[in-house]
């Protein structure tokens, strides 16, 4: 080679003399590189490690829950009565809405 621009020379050269010795082009590589690995890796990583902490807090505190069980008495079963029958009331007056609008 007798011209010795960067054009001719060939990639060994280039990094034997360093004439671009890890320049601005191994940086954007290594950035590029850097964002594969963290989306790659440490995303799904971090991801577990905070579904593991989350799910071994939940489990802590499952233990010390107490569950009551109880029987509905008749007054709350009165009210479930009453609420079953405002519902009906509602659905037979919207229903009868509904078809005085189609009717016209």
């Amino acid at each position: 080679m007798t011209k010795k621009g960067l054009i001719y020379m060939n990639t060994n050269e280039i990094f034997k003399n360093k004439k671009l010795a890890y320049g601005f082009t191994s940086l954007i590589g290594l950035a590029f590189m850097s964002f594969v690995a963290g989306w790659v890796f440490l995303i799904p990583i971090a991801t577990m490690a905070f579904l593991l902490y989350g799910y071994t807090v939940y489990s802590k505190d499952q233990k010390h829950r107490i569950s009551v069980n109880y029987k509905p008495s008749e007054a709350m079963k009165a009210i479930a009565r009453r609420e079953m029958e405002l519902n009906k009331e509602k659905d037979r007056l919207m229903y009868e809405q509904s078809q005085g609008e189609i009717k016209w």
